[in-house]
């Protein structure tokens, strides 16, 4: 792990491909040559990344063109009641790439925005990616090749396997421990960063996701013991996370905490109930 305070934004990153006179093709090349050999026919969709959106005008834009895109992917983005100029700023996107807009009438939450996405999502594997620029989106390679290769079923980016360009602060980190000693303790894995909305997990996985009781940020916790329970394999992968330059984070943490522990507590429950029923099948066999 690499901690740096320089603070490194995603728009550095895209600026400094530009400047080499690189381009994001030859970026994702190795990814896309990869991906068709998971083909059947040339027009499958194999890999699916989904984006929330809330009022992010000021970084949508760049994150849409710097993903990678070609006729093995699908992009969808989940407008999640937008106030402000964020579907004019899609309307901008330079590239040739087909954009899904899923807008939602009134604001659902973060869960529900995943939810709408990845319910209709058509690839074999499906990627979680948030809109507010953190982010690098040529760390997708990393997450999607070990549900590829069979080697998990979810992954999950962690900036302590990587690399986060910004001072963590200390309550942050404290708060992640104690959350990832009680998802060891009572379901099994151990998730450093259990609170990373850049996931990727495969297509199987997605019924156990489509519902949800806790529709804002808890739902990255709840995501990670639903899948826990049923015993998919989960496996962190390294990403490197940037300093948020625009606009300020939409969790608020005492709320976010206190649904995280009740997420954990009812979920623990639901544990209970499921090796119960299982043990009841297995002894009247």
């Amino acid at each position: 792990m690499k901690t740096l305070d320089n603070k490194i934004n995603l728009n550095a990153f895209v600026n400094g491909l530009k400047s080499t006179k690189g381009n994001f093709e030859q970026l994702y090349q190795e990814f896309y040559d990869y991906l068709k050999g998971f083909k059947t026919k040339e027009d499958d969709v194999i890999l699916t990344i989904v984006l929330p959106m809330l009022n992010e005008e000021k970084t949508i834009k760049a994150i849409l063109e710097s993903l990678p895109y070609d006729n093995s992917i699908e992009i969808i983005v989940v407008n999640d009641h937008s106030t402000d100029n964020s579907l004019k700023e899609i309307e901008k996107v330079k590239l040739n790439r087909k954009i899904r807009v899923i807008n939602h009438k009134l604001n659902r939450g973060y869960g529900r925005a995943i939810i709408s996405g990845i319910s209709q999502a058509k690839g074999e594997v499906i990627v979680t990616i948030d809109s507010d620029g953190q982010h690098s989106p040529d760390d997708i390679f990393n997450l999607v090749k070990p549900i590829f290769e069979g080697d998990a079923d979810y992954t999950i980016g962690s900036r302590y396997k990587g690399t986060y360009f910004y001072k963590l602060p200390v309550f942050t980190r404290v708060g992640e421990v104690i959350v990832e000693k009680l998802i060891q303790l009572l379901f099994g894995p151990k998730v450093v960063n259990n609170q990373t909305g850049f996931r990727a997990f495969n297509r199987k996985v997605v019924p156990i996701l489509n519902n949800t009781k806790y529709p804002g940020y808890a739902y990255c916790t709840e995501q990670i013991l639903r899948v826990s329970i049923l015993g998919f394999k989960i496996k962190e992968c390294p990403i490197k996370v940037y300093s948020r330059q625009f606009g300020s984070s939409k969790i608020v943490l005492r709320i976010l905490a206190g649904r995280i522990f009740s997420c954990i507590i009812y979920y623990y429950i639901q544990k209970i109930k499921f090796m119960m029923k299982r043990t009841k099948r297995i002894s009247s066999l």
